[in-house]
């Protein structure tokens, strides 16, 4: 029985901190601000923090997104090209003989922000 106890007082312990550390998460605080507010040790903070991150994994999470073309910008093109423009990491801009240059250049303009 002993061993379940302590267990418990394990999972506890762990609980307790997972809080601490998400709410300090949420804080703005600085750690030795929010441990000083909590009247907790910045010491057991630290150590909770390492020991839960190593057992925790990374927190990163796949997020969709939905991107949208800029307003004026032509993203399919059904006419033969006239000249192709082919750029690196597999970028080819196929240029019609009635293209717009203004559309054109800013396609390239965020492109070579990328």
């Amino acid at each position: 029985m002993i061993h379940q106890n302590n267990k418990q007082s394990q999972t506890s312990a762990t609980k307790k901190w997972q809080a601490h550390l998400s709410a300090h998460a949420k804080s703005g605080l600085s750690r030795p601000e929010y441990c000083r507010r909590q009247q907790i040790s910045y010491h057991a903070f630290a150590y909770w923090r390492k020991k839960l991150s190593k057992t925790g994994g990374n927190n990163f999470a796949l997020v969709p997104i939905t991107m949208q073309a800029e307003p004026g910008l032509i993203i399919g093109y059904g006419g033969a090209a006239d000249l192709t423009l082919v750029l690196p990491k597999n970028i080819s801009i196929a240029v019609g003989d009635n293209f717009s240059g203004a559309t054109l250049n800013r396609l390239l303009t965020l492109l070579e922000a990328r």
